[in-house]
């Protein structure tokens, strides 16, 4: 990967997010992308060369939008949320927990969910889908639920946390796939999801404890004592940023620690991983550590004044979201890896 910082000045060539614009990967160059008038960026969702926005509302009498581009600019954009659709008609904001994430893609089928006031949805689109909403919570209390999301999506599966206070005051969590089944419940409330292309997922408790199992039902390794904050999984590796220092520990399905590698203090708690590298954001940067030497390197840093939004990583690129100080409502920056 080549470091790649990228001055505000650049946003004088970025593309808008409208209906019908083309993008195009990076060759040698980073592609950089503007939210649509009256909106501001909230999230993103990268997977092979398809990137969905996730854009809240920032002006009166619009709608949560979430977008679809194709970055071989083979297909022109997509907006997958409608006027007359249940993602406009509740209206809100992009909306998990604290260090989840509201919006996933699987190559084209899009995930997220959304809340307005006391009740939320998870819906599901794609360009040859409409929306549908898989899940409405309604009576949401702030510190005691019920919660949707995060959700995580990849190779055609998307999933999403669903958990709720039981009448006994335990909160019980689960993932749920687009198509309805549960795939994982558990006490407590699932925090962040890690998902790799071959369907094997990391759960993270509310406690730290994570837990490792495949989409068609094999449960694999459970770490009690793993302190996570994120967690992601590729190929079989799951890459824990641990909460009680700065450290990234590596670690095989059967929860096996096989490495710990340092990060920069300040890691934000989101992570991302594939091809053996994770990346994750710490302040303005945006690293990329390699899961088998411990190599840390910043290949990105969003404009002074900004704060960035996510990181995301596949497999010829890493997608990266900013927004406020000199960028205003955000952009999103596209970098070959």
């Amino acid at each position: 990967m080549r470091p790649v910082t990228l001055p505000f000045a650049l946003a004088a060539a970025t593309l808008a997010l409208t209906a019908g614009s083309r993008a195009t990967a990076p060759a040698a160059g980073p592609l950089t992308l503007a939210p649509s008038a009256g909106h501001r960026i909230a999230g993103i969702a990268l997977d092979r060369e398809w990137l969905a926005i996730a854009e809240d509302p920032a002006a009166a009498g619009l709608c949560p939008a979430v977008r679809l581009v194709d970055l071989t600019g083979r297909r022109e954009t997509r907006t997958l949320t409608h006027a007359s659709g249940p993602t406009c008609r509740l209206g809100g904001r992009f909306w998990v927990r604290a260090g989840g994430r509201a919006l996933g893609v699987a190559i084209v089928r899009s995930i997220w969910v959304t809340r307005r006031g006391a009740t939320a949805i998870v819906a599901k689109a794609s360009p040859g889908e409409p929306e549908e909403v898989l899940a409405r919570v309604t009576a949401i209390d702030p510190s005691r639920g019920p919660f949707l999301g995060p959700v995580v999506a990849t190779n055609w599966l998307r999933l999403y946390g669903h958990y709720a206070r039981a009448p006994g005051g335990t909160l019980t969590g689960e993932v749920v796939s687009a198509n309805r089944r549960a795939l994982w419940a558990a006490e407590g409330p699932v925090l962040p999801l890690g998902l790799d292309d071959e369907e094997h997922a990391v759960t993270v408790g509310s406690d730290g404890a994570i837990a490792m199992w495949h989409a068609h039902g094999a449960r694999y390794g459970r770490v009690e004592a793993a302190r996570a904050r994120a967690a992601a999984v590729d190929r079989g590796l799951v890459a824990v940023l641990r909460s009680d220092r700065a450290t990234l520990d590596v670690r095989l399905l059967s929860g096996r620690r096989i490495s710990s590698w340092p990060v920069a203090s300040g890691a934000a708690p989101l992570l991302d991983a594939d091809g053996g590298v994770a990346v994750y954001l710490a302040g303005r940067a945006v690293h990329a550590l390699s899961l088998t030497t411990g190599r840390d390197r910043v290949v990105a840093s969003a404009p002074r004044g900004s704060t960035l939004v996510d990181a995301q990583i596949e497999r010829r690129l890493i997608a990266y979201a900013f927004r406020g100080g000199p960028a205003g409502a955000g952009r999103v920056v596209v970098v070959a890896r």
